[in-house]
């Protein structure tokens, strides 16, 4: 079913409205079931064209299994990526030897795993980093253990700060102070964003690192706001550059664009997109019946800024990112309440680190959960 259009009335809906939360923690609970299964099947096979087809077809079915009477859109809100090592992020390949090397995980590979889910235009994004074929992270080299603490212990302090009143500028703040901590760097040019229905970028947005030539306004959150907390660390300088060796996968629709298109290729792909992914992030893999009318088609639609890519982008080789990313709900008189994303001790075996800010010490510290539903969840793992 196609996404539904946005308009004004839309975009003002919050989480003060049950059925809009209950929507977010739907699918937030599909995005944390999807990523959990997505690296448990990665134990089975090191095909990422594979894993990457196995998430969006999870997502696709435990959507469709919700609300079937309900005339709503659902389904992925960003396709399923798995970008090992020194690859940042976007990394769809729809042809293994088109992905070449990258398109198959080794023991040892530092992967990174993103992906999102909505119902309704409501929206939870997840990522996660794991170590391929190495149950423990202690016997890997001290590159990859840093980068894995610092987009970790960078997860557990924005979690703890995801409260109302506090500062874009203080998030950013803490990024840097932690990357610092490990020797790392903030990956540059990752925003985390506030969520909206049927938008995933949002103009309240938080820098994972400041640059002169990016800069964005100072906003304080506020409650029963959505916000996709995005950490991506890296144990190189964190430019993420942008590469050509492996082709762009994933795009997005730029809405507000309109553009009378002369090929029959280009209006034929435009309406294909416009009907089945008018607002959120889409992969190629869904146009692949006649690849080179796609790729014709594209082209165009490209000239004239009808759609956005999402290049895979890459550091240095011998470098290597990690990134966690969670959904949170920012609540007014409570703890904020995650929808999705890893848990600190996702990653096994990392060394114990004495971080010398205070500051960071005293975020830690603190206890961010709910202790009605922490115990809630434990008696639902022990099930």
């Amino acid at each position: 079913m196609a996404e539904a259009d946005i308009d004004d009335e839309v975009i003002e809906k919050d989480c003060s409205d049950n059925n809009v939360l209950n929507k977010y923690v739907e699918a937030g609970r599909i995005a944390q079931d999807v990523l959990l299964a997505v690296v448990e099947k990665a134990k089975e096979t090191g095909d990422v064209v594979e894993l990457c087809a196995y998430g969006d077809q999870l997502i696709h079915e435990r959507t469709h299994a919700l609300y079937k009477k309900a005339d709503l859109a659902r389904g992925a809100a960003f396709p399923t990526c798995l970008s090992k090592n020194e690859i940042a992020g976007h990394f769809q390949p729809l042809d293994p030897e088109v992905g070449g090397e990258a398109a198959t995980l080794k023991d040892g590979d530092v992967v990174k795993l993103d992906l999102g889910v909505h119902i309704d235009g409501f929206a939870a994004l997840a990522a996660t980093s794991f170590l391929f074929n190495t149950e423990e992270a202690k016997d890997l080299d001290e590159k990859k253990q840093k980068v894995l603490q610092a987009a970790q212990t960078a997860s557990e302090c924005a979690i703890r700060m995801m409260k109302p009143g506090t500062k874009n500028t203080d998030i950013t703040e803490m990024f840097k102070k932690v990357s610092e901590e490990f020797e790392c760097e903030c990956l540059e040019g990752v925003l985390s964003h506030e969520l909206r229905q049927y938008v995933i970028d949002g103009e309240n947005t938080i820098l994972s690192r400041t640059a002169p030539e990016r800069q964005v306004e100072e906003f304080e959150l506020e409650p029963n706001k959505v916000y996709a907390i995005d950490i991506v660390m890296s144990s190189g300088k964190g430019k993420g550059i942008r590469k050509e060796e492996y082709p762009t996968t994933i795009y997005k629709r730029v809405v507000e664009n309109t553009y009378q298109l002369k090929a029959k290729t280009s209006r034929a792909l435009l309406k294909g997109i416009n009907t089945d992914h008018p607002t959120y992030p889409f992969s190629l893999r869904h146009f692949s019946e006649n690849k080179t009318r796609t790729l014709a088609g594209l082209k165009e639609c490209m000239t004239h800024e009808l759609l956005a890519d999402y290049p895979v982008l890459h550091e240095k080789n011998g470098e290597f990112v990690a990134q966690f990313k969670f959904t949170c709900i920012v609540r007014p008189n409570q703890g904020p309440l995650k929808l999705c994303g890893t848990g600190p001790d996702f990653v096994k075996g990392l060394p114990a680190t004495e971080l010398k800010d205070e500051t960071l010490k005293e975020l830690l510290a603190q206890t961010w959960e709910n202790p009605k539903r922490k115990k809630r969840k434990r008696k639902k793992k022990k099930k």
